[in-house]
């Protein structure tokens, strides 16, 4: 759908595409934020010293970042995933109504900005 509306095959009332796209950013905001929280449960403390409290700790730990066997399998990487596919779908909307060049100046510019060790 992204490419049919590049292409100016999908389009849509400029103001329904732009509402659209403002309620997916607040959508990946919420995602970001969701992200560093569960980032910050990558080193739980204060589960005592019992060995079963440990492991639970341990996979509660995993399960937020790390992923324990599975390194896709943990919430921050779920949340990664969910965040990749509403900017697809954001961007989608924008570019029905003819505003994804200016999206990816911008990312772009961003790019430049905080990534030139990259």
């Amino acid at each position: 759908m992204k490419t049919q509306a590049i292409n100016g095959e999908f389009k849509i009332e400029d103001e329904l595409g732009q509402a659209i796209a403002d309620v997916i950013d607040q959508y990946i905001s919420d995602l970001e934020r969701q992200q560093d929280f569960a980032r910050t449960l990558e080193h739980l403390s204060g589960w005592g010293s019992l060995p079963s409290a440990q492991a639970i700790r341990q996979k509660l730990e995993f399960k937020a970042v790390a992923g324990s066997d599975n390194t896709d399998d943990s919430a921050a990487k779920r949340l990664d995933q969910h965040i990749s596919i509403a900017r697809d779908q954001r961007d989608t909307f924008l570019a029905a109504i003819g505003k994804l060049q200016t999206v990816d100046q911008q990312n772009a510019s961003g790019l430049g900005t905080n990534g030139e060790g990259i």
